[in-house]
């Protein structure tokens, strides 16, 4: 019997996890772990001490592992990927201004999790910024519920959040011109839930039966936007966090002069 507990974030955003060693997991906590993230959408699991080939075991672990479009991984561990800000960086940091969900351009393939581990976090700066589509889904007016039931949305490659892949593409000494586009629901269902995928960093278009609606386009992104679905994350070295590509937006704070490295892997 697993004796791991939670609580809940601020919002009812994600839990934590407490009473867990990643380095010396049992069947009963994944499977206990995948429950946690079906209800509260991302988990925070804080302070563990993994190296590449445990951390790379732990997400093995919930699914099968994903290389990230036109980035590459680690040597010998091809399916992380290094997040890295630098202190003379100027830009907008990992998509700083929008919330996403990753890879939403893609028809095939999509992450079901995206999970992050802190390698080096500077003091009191590089949160990162949740979104739950799960909560601003429960509080939408029932007119737009209705509305919205069969709606698509249109995301690109090429959407608002683009400077910040082409940035990493760069590093990685990737070019690449393809625009890659996807059709979605913008109404998902996990396990019960519905959950807005709107991903506002890639979103180019909504659709109502063939019909473009920017009005509604920019509703919905100004409704996941509020504060009452945030919850902004606070990160320590070694903790690892997972979250629902399909009910959870994502951003990361402002970032300036230092240094800030992440290491990712997302799941399908």
């Amino acid at each position: 019997m697993s004796n791991i507990s939670i609580s809940p974030g601020k919002n009812n955003v994600g839990a934590y996890i407490k009473n867990l060693d990643l380095n010396i997991l049992e069947a009963a906590q994944i499977k206990e772990i995948k429950n946690i993230l079906d209800k509260y959408g991302v988990v925070f699991i804080k302070e563990q001490n993994l190296n590449s080939e445990t951390y790379q075991n732990f997400a093995k672990s919930l699914g099968q592992l994903v290389e990230y479009p036109r980035l590459k991984g680690l040597e010998n561990y091809p399916f992380i990927n290094v997040l890295e800000r630098k202190p003379t960086d100027k830009s907008v940091v990992f998509g700083g201004s929008f919330l996403h969900q990753d890879t939403s351009y893609l028809n095939k393939d999509r992450p079901r999790y995206t999970m992050l581990m802190g390698i080096e976090v500077p003091k009191n700066q590089g949160n990162t910024i949740f979104s739950s589509g799960f909560n601003a889904y429960k509080k939408l007016p029932e007119q737009i519920k209705e509305k919205i039931k069969f709606a698509k949305g249109i995301f690109s490659s090429a959407g608002p959040i683009s400077k910040t892949r082409r940035e990493l593409e760069a590093r990685s000494g990737i070019k690449s011109k393809e625009v890659m586009e996807a059709e979605h629901p913008i109404v998902h269902e996990v396990n019960g839930q519905k959950s807005l995928y709107i991903s506002p960093g890639h979103l180019m278009k909504i659709k109502i039966n063939e019909n473009e609606n920017e009005e509604l386009k920019k509703y919905l992104i100004d409704h996941v936007n509020k504060d009452e679905f945030i919850f902004s994350y606070e990160w320590k070295k070694g903790d690892i966090v997972v979250w629902d590509n399909l009910s959870i937006m994502h951003k990361a704070s402002e970032i300036k002069n230092c240094t800030r490295i992440m290491h990712r892997i997302t799941i399908k």
